[in-house]
Protein backbone atom coordinates (compact mmCIF):
# COMPACT_ATOMS: atom_id res chain seq x y z
CA UNK A 1 0.00 0.00 0.00
CA UNK A 2 3.02 2.39 0.81
CA UNK A 3 4.31 1.56 -2.38
CA UNK A 4 1.38 3.09 -4.41
CA UNK A 5 0.97 5.83 -2.54
CA UNK A 6 5.01 6.77 -2.48
CA UNK A 7 4.34 6.21 -6.89
CA UNK A 8 0.96 7.90 -7.11
CA UNK A 9 2.95 11.23 -4.86
CA UNK A 10 5.47 11.03 -7.31
CA UNK A 11 3.17 10.88 -10.23
CA UNK A 12 1.39 13.96 -8.82
CA UNK A 13 4.96 16.04 -8.49
CA UNK A 14 5.56 15.11 -11.93
CA UNK A 15 2.32 16.43 -13.52
CA UNK A 16 2.21 19.66 -11.46
CA UNK A 17 5.95 20.54 -12.99
CA UNK A 18 5.10 19.75 -16.51
CA UNK A 19 1.91 21.93 -16.42
CA UNK A 20 4.20 24.59 -14.39
CA UNK A 21 6.74 24.69 -16.84
CA UNK A 22 3.93 24.72 -20.03
CA UNK A 23 2.42 27.50 -18.78
CA UNK A 24 5.62 29.35 -18.62
CA UNK A 25 6.01 28.61 -22.00
CA UNK A 26 2.63 29.85 -23.49
CA UNK A 27 3.03 32.81 -25.16
CA UNK A 28 -0.55 34.78 -24.80
CA UNK A 29 -2.25 36.98 -27.41
CA UNK A 30 -3.17 40.17 -26.56
CA UNK A 31 -3.24 43.76 -27.97
CA UNK A 32 -0.39 46.87 -27.90
CA UNK A 33 -2.57 48.60 -24.80
CA UNK A 34 -2.13 45.55 -22.53
CA UNK A 35 1.20 44.33 -24.13
CA UNK A 36 2.24 47.05 -22.57
CA UNK A 37 1.14 46.71 -19.48
CA UNK A 38 2.46 42.59 -19.13
CA UNK A 39 5.91 44.01 -19.86
CA UNK A 40 6.68 40.25 -21.16
CA UNK A 41 6.72 38.60 -24.23
CA UNK A 42 3.23 37.95 -26.03
CA UNK A 43 1.06 37.85 -29.68
CA UNK A 44 -0.73 40.59 -30.91
CA UNK A 45 -3.10 40.27 -34.07
CA UNK A 46 -3.18 42.78 -36.48
CA UNK A 47 -3.05 44.35 -40.19
CA UNK A 48 -0.62 46.45 -41.74
CA UNK A 49 -1.12 50.02 -41.66
CA UNK A 50 0.08 50.72 -45.74
CA UNK A 51 -0.54 54.19 -45.68
CA UNK A 52 2.51 54.88 -43.51
CA UNK A 53 5.72 53.76 -44.10
CA UNK A 54 7.24 50.41 -44.45
CA UNK A 55 10.85 50.42 -44.16
CA UNK A 56 13.03 46.95 -45.04
CA UNK A 57 16.79 47.13 -45.64
CA UNK A 58 17.61 43.65 -47.27
CA UNK A 59 21.25 44.13 -46.27
CA UNK A 60 20.76 43.96 -42.71
CA UNK A 61 17.81 42.18 -42.68
CA UNK A 62 15.66 44.82 -40.62
CA UNK A 63 12.25 45.95 -40.87
CA UNK A 64 10.10 48.91 -39.75
CA UNK A 65 6.29 49.11 -40.27
CA UNK A 66 3.17 50.62 -38.44
CA UNK A 67 0.48 47.91 -37.28
CA UNK A 68 -2.79 47.75 -36.17
CA UNK A 69 -4.56 45.48 -33.41
CA UNK A 70 -8.06 44.29 -32.85
CA UNK A 71 -8.90 46.97 -30.78
CA UNK A 72 -7.58 49.69 -33.44
CA UNK A 73 -4.49 50.49 -31.36
CA UNK A 74 -1.90 51.57 -33.68
CA UNK A 75 2.21 50.81 -32.74
CA UNK A 76 5.59 51.08 -34.86
CA UNK A 77 6.76 47.40 -35.14
CA UNK A 78 10.76 46.88 -35.55
CA UNK A 79 11.89 43.58 -36.66
CA UNK A 80 15.47 42.06 -37.22
CA UNK A 81 14.86 39.40 -39.81
CA UNK A 82 13.59 38.58 -43.10
CA UNK A 83 10.22 40.01 -44.78
CA UNK A 84 7.87 37.38 -44.87
CA UNK A 85 6.63 37.06 -48.75
CA UNK A 86 3.04 38.25 -48.52
CA UNK A 87 3.80 40.81 -46.01
CA UNK A 88 1.95 43.38 -47.68
CA UNK A 89 -0.80 41.61 -49.15
CA UNK A 90 -2.01 39.33 -45.89
CA UNK A 91 -5.02 40.52 -44.46
CA UNK A 92 -3.76 39.80 -41.17
CA UNK A 93 -0.49 38.64 -39.30
CA UNK A 94 0.60 38.07 -35.88
CA UNK A 95 3.63 39.55 -34.14
CA UNK A 96 5.82 37.64 -31.30
CA UNK A 97 7.69 39.85 -29.25
CA UNK A 98 7.13 42.49 -26.60
CA UNK A 99 6.93 46.26 -25.89
CA UNK A 100 10.01 48.30 -25.80
CA UNK A 101 9.86 51.96 -24.66
CA UNK A 102 7.73 53.18 -27.96
CA UNK A 103 7.94 50.82 -30.47
CA UNK A 104 6.74 46.66 -30.35
CA UNK A 105 10.07 44.80 -31.46
CA UNK A 106 8.98 41.82 -32.66
CA UNK A 107 10.77 38.73 -32.83
CA UNK A 108 8.79 36.66 -35.05
CA UNK A 109 6.21 37.40 -37.98
CA UNK A 110 3.37 35.47 -39.23
CA UNK A 111 1.47 35.84 -41.89
CA UNK A 112 -1.62 33.83 -43.37
CA UNK A 113 -0.74 31.54 -46.44
CA UNK A 114 -2.34 33.29 -49.63
CA UNK A 115 -3.93 30.17 -50.81
CA UNK A 116 -5.37 30.74 -47.22
CA UNK A 117 -7.55 33.90 -48.40
CA UNK A 118 -7.05 33.75 -51.82
CA UNK A 119 -10.90 33.02 -52.32
CA UNK A 120 -11.61 35.83 -50.01
CA UNK A 121 -9.36 38.49 -52.60
CA UNK A 122 -11.73 36.80 -55.04
CA UNK A 123 -15.00 37.39 -53.59
CA UNK A 124 -14.09 40.89 -53.16
CA UNK A 125 -13.23 41.65 -56.60
CA UNK A 126 -16.50 40.90 -57.78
Amino acid sequence: MKKYILIGGIAIIFLTLLLLSFNRNVIEYTDFQNAEKLNKKVQVVGTLVKEMPINYDPNTNYLEFYMRDKKGKVKFVRFNGPQPNNFTIAPEFVVKGNVQDTFFQASQIITKCPSKYEGELENLKK
